[in-house]
């Protein structure tokens, strides 16, 4: 007497599916709500050997992140605006750096209290200027 052919789907075929839609729709929300750092690739500015030799690093472009202590000039704004920036070292205390942001620069509104992440590059008198800047 021939086997009858099974109808239907088995419990495993439905299991097997549930899988595959969840790794496809993970998947899809993965690549939907990554986020992207728009500053990859740029070197973290080293504070050690910034605050030990800042005129050999001049020219160079650095990736900064940091609270915005205070505004260290008293000078118009057309000539730029200089700031102190106090950049966290993972052992709770903090380096303090100058920050220059140029006159002509048309990025966010730069408030004390707040983190922002700096591209900098490194001026021959030691003082960090801003080429962009994100807030945190």
């Amino acid at each position: 007497m021939p086997r009858r052919a099974q109808s239907g789907v088995r419990p495993a075929h439905w299991l097997g599916l549930i899988v595959i839609l969840a790794v496809i729709g993970g998947g899809g929300y993965a690549l939907m709500h990554r986020a992207t750092d728009p500053m990859t690739g740029i070197t973290e500015l080293s504070t050690d050997e910034f605050m030990e030799n800042a005129t050999a690093m001049s020219g160079n472009v650095y990736k900064v992140e940091g609270i915005v202590d205070d505004r260290l000039d008293k000078w118009r704004s057309t000539d730029g605006r200089l700031f102190s920036v106090q950049i966290s070292d993972g052992t709770g205390s903090g380096t303090f750096v100058p920050v220059w942001v140029p006159p002509d620069y048309q990025g966010a509104n730069i408030q004390r209290g707040q983190r922002y992440t700096f591209k900098v590059r490194v001026q021959e008198n030691g003082v960090l200027e801003v080429l962009e800047l994100l807030k945190v």
